[in-house]
């Protein structure tokens, strides 16, 4: 029995299960999970299919089917215990965020991964790097289950791999990520509607906070890497939320002769979050180094350090890395 039957079969032997996706979800994290709710829902065994969310749906993600069934971990429906916990598209047991505790609290946990530094945290680790999204390994879920496709799981599915290819224009776009988005689109998938929606419908103080970040922007190293910094205050005068960054460090990493490109985000707790995205260098090796992870070239990581030390703290790597990899050139 591989490990896709494993989780199927333990599925179906159980009667309440909870879905997690990490803290700030994105298009992967919040399609997979609407997908896997759509699975279960569909089997007779399950009395309970609860999905967590820690924070809030981006704006640009609120099209998403039944976002408004997500549960938020004071909801007095929740229960103590679940007969399965399932985290979706979570790199570490660290990225459930508060609800790391109602996870750990479940008979049986199960993570379901495709993050190259995922080491493995739960009973049963579905982990395969070598696909798109998490939302390749959800969509093997349904032939096992026994399940049919629906327009709603189609939508999260097709939502989870357009995104984490970046719009099909990653080096992460196989021709099974293809055929998969095909098979997605016959079963109700729109694939012009979800790509507006997650692409070019974006309110207008989300366009204003990122073209101001990325005039600001400061250029190093003969423009071999670039970063900008996003201060609460910035937020605030933009009348912007945190979630309207989403895209910044990408359109940086586009301009001619960038290796590195990132984005330093004041959080409400003083630390910061820094995103950081590359043409060729590792940088889920310097993310790792400051306790985050992620994939090659699109990683992230927290700093318990006020912005401007964790500014210097993460160029001071990012500039030796690039230096050991110039030497090995």
């Amino acid at each position: 029995m591989n490990i896709l039957e494993k989780i199927v079969s333990e599925i179906k032997k159980a009667q309440r299960i909870v879905i997690f996706h990490h803290v700030a979800p994105d298009g992967d994290s919040l399609g997979s999970a609407i997908a896997l709710r759509e699975i279960l829902e569909q089997l007779e065994n399950i009395e309970v299919a609860d999905n967590i969310i820690t924070s809030y749906v981006p704006e640009i993600y609120k099209f998403l089917p039944d976002t408004d069934k997500l549960k938020r971990l004071n909801d007095p429906s929740l229960y103590g215990s679940y007969d399965i916990g399932i985290a979706v598209d979570c790199a570490s047991r660290e990225r459930l965020g508060d609800a790391a505790e109602l996870f750990n609290n479940s008979k049986l946990t199960v993570s379901i991964d495709h993050h190259i530094s995922n080491p493995g945290f739960a009973d049963i680790d579905y982990i395969d790097t070598s696909v798109s999204s998490t939302g390749e390994l959800v969509f093997r879920l349904v032939g096992p289950a026994g399940v049919q496709f629906t327009p709603k799981m189609a939508t999260g599915l097709y939502t989870a791999i357009l995104t984490d290819t970046g719009g099909f224009k990653f080096d992460n776009t196989k021709p099974e990520t293809l055929r998969i988005c095909a098979k997605l689109i016959e079963e109700g998938a729109n694939p012009v509607e979800i790509y507006k929606n997650c692409y070019e419908f974006k309110p207008l103080a989300m366009v204003k906070l990122q073209a101001k970040v990325i005039n600001d922007a400061v250029l190093a190293e003969n423009n071999k890497i670039i970063y900008g910094v996003i201060t609460r205050d910035l937020l605030d005068q933009s009348e912007a939320t945190d979630d309207y960054i989403d895209g910044i460090t990408e359109a940086m990493r586009q301009i001619k002769e960038v290796e590195v490109a990132l984005v330093f985000k004041e959080t409400l707790k003083k630390t910061t979050r820094v995103s950081l995205r590359s043409n060729g260098l590792d940088v889920c090796k310097i993310a790792g180094f400051f306790g985050g992870g992620g994939h090659k070239l699109a990683s992230g990581c927290l700093l318990e350090e006020n912005i401007d030390e964790a500014v210097q703290q993460v160029l001071t790597v990012v500039k030796k890395q690039l230096e050991k990899t110039e030497a090995c050139s």
